[in-house]
This record gives structure tokens, C-alpha cells and sequence, in this order.
């Protein structure tokens, strides 16, 4: 005998757990590459560092409610709170709508990870191993128990292909041009998305990820992002042609573009395989 529960209590709690958890996806982000505790303190403002009232915690509406401002010093609320929770909650929402709920938390877990690592990434060009590497474990799991369309071989050849791939890459790009061209981070975030996703994720990952970090690099360096220091007084400034050189030298974050790729083939793996496998 089972329990069903109504679709309206079900989306409900999906899109409020989703909420909750990019609030809790953020405060991670923060933290755990200045090595806070997320236990504690209790949530603070990142401007005055002072702790926050409870409904300053609630999820999408304290942000709306506030408008976008610290209720204690004023200072700017970083957007990104508020794009975490409502993006969380929408992905949520649709997941429990579009897959079984094992396969659809499985799902989630994922994408919370993948926006961890976006953030902590495009901060300090770092993606920590306490995610990546526990998360291929899991994925490898997940993706045996609980998301038939992946199933534990092609997590396997995933996770191996995943990371071999990418760090083959690396490895050659250091030998042409003499210095590091792809971080262990981003081999280590890949094989947690093939062990979530299998090869075929890997795969779109790969593609996908590189054709919008590369349209992202070119707006990341010209909008000032890999911006070099004005030259010292009494020396003539960067000349044009070097600094196109200097553009295509960016050092650019790609965990992001990766996480949002994988993300991507995530929530719509049914729709992508059959358009680009066929089946």
C-alpha cells in the first residue's frame, strides 16, 4: 500500500525545499572558502556582519520585502541570493514534475552542488574538493539506486572519461604552451558530473560548457576581467596589439560554465538524448 500525496502539497514542498536550499547554497558558498563554519554563526550580513532576524532568513520574499537591501546597514544585498533561491525552487519544481522523486532529488542534489561550485569558482578560481570528490562517490550511487536513465555503467565510464578527458586536455595544453591550461578543479568537478550523469552528460557537458566559456571569456576579458595593471608612471602605455595578446591570455574560470552546462543536461537529459542520441 502505498501514500500518494496530492500534486499541489508536493509541488509546494518542492518549490519551498528548493528555495531553502539555494538560501543554504549561497551561505555555503561564502563560507566554505573562508573557512567559517556553515553551522555557525547564524546568518549574517556579509556588510556589517551582524546576525539577521528571522524573517530576514525567509527565502525570495525577504529579498523582495527588503528590496534587495541589509534591514540593519542598508548595504546591497549580492543578487546572487536571490538567484539562488528562486532558481533552485523553479529547478525544484520542475524536477518533481518531470521525473520520479528518487531520480528528481538525485537531480537536485546535483544542481545545488554545481551552483556551489559556480559561485565559490567565478570568486576565487577554486573549485573545493569536499564537493567534488564526495559528490562523485554519491552520484555513482545515485545514478545505480535511484536514476534509471543514467544506471551505474555509464555513471562508471562517465566519471572515468569525465576526468580523464579533461585532464588529457590539461596535460597537452601544458606542453604546448608551457604552463597550466585547465585546473585539477574542474577535472574533479567533471567526474562528479559523470558519475551523476553518465557519459552522455559528460559529453554535453563538455561541448556545451566550452562554447559558452568561450563566448563568456571574450565578455569576461573585454569587460574588464582579465583587465592587466595601468603601467607605471613615465612608461608608455599597453600597446593594442599586445593587449589583444593580453585577452587571449585571460586566465578564465571554466567551473562555471561547466556547472551550468551540467545543469542544463540535468533537468532536461530525457529531451537532449533523444534530440542528439536519437533516441
Amino acid at each position: 500500500m502505498t501514500l500518494d500525496m496530492p500534486t499541489g502539497i508536493g509541488a509546494t514542498i518542492a518549490f519551498l525545499l528548493g528555495a531553502s536550499v539555494g538560501s543554504f547554497a549561497c551561505m555555503v558558498a561564502y563560507r566554505l572558502p573562508r573557512d567559517l563554519s556553515i553551522v555557525s554563526p547564524r546568518s549574517f550580513c556579509e556588510s556589517c556582519e551582524r546576525a539577521l532576524t528571522w524573517w530576514a532568513n525567509i527565502p525570495i520574499l525577504a529579498y523582495l520585502g527588503l528590496k534587495g537591501r541589509c534591514v540593519m546597514c542598508g548595504a546591497p544585498i549580492p543578487f546572487r541570493h536571490f538567484l539562488a533561491e528562486l532558481g533552485l525552487a523553479v529547478i525544484a519544481l520542475y524536477l518533481y514534475f518531470a521525473f520520479p522523486l528518487p531520480d528528481a532529488i538525485a537531480r537536485f542534489v546535483l544542481c545545488a552542488a554545481l551552483w556551489i561550485v559556480a559561485i565559490i569558482d567565478y570568486d576565487w578560481r577554486l573549485i573545493p574538493n569536499i564537493i567534488t570528490w564526495p559528490g562523485t562517490l554519491v552520484g555513482f550511487v545515485a545514478a545505480s539506486t535511484m536514476m534509471p536513465d543514467v544506471g551505474w555503467k555509464s555513471s562508471l565510464i562517465g566519471i572515468l572519461v569525465g576526468g580523464g578527458v579533461l585532464w588529457g586536455t590539461g596535460y597537452f595544453y601544458q606542453l604546448v604552451r608551457g604552463r597550466e591550461g585547465v585546473g585539477l578543479g574542474d577535472v574533479w568537478l567533471l567526474g562528479m558530473v559523470g558519475g551523476f550523469l553518465g557519459w552522455a552528460g559528460v559529453f554535453f557537458t563538455m561541448f556545451f560548457g566550452s562554447v559558452i566559456g568561450a563566448i563568456g571569456g571574450i565578455a569576461f576579458a573585454l569587460t574588464g576581467g582579465g583587465a592587466t595593471a595601468p603601467a607605471p608612471l613615465g612608461e608608455p602605455a599597453t600597446d593594442p596589439e599586445e593587449a589583444d595578446v593580453a585577452i587571449l591570455k585571460t586566465e578564465v574560470p571554466f567551473g562555471p560554465y561547466l556547472a551550468l552546462a551540467a545543469g542544463v543536461f540535468a533537468v532536461f537529459q530525457p529531451q537532449l538524448t533523444h534530440w542528439y542520441l536519437g533516441r
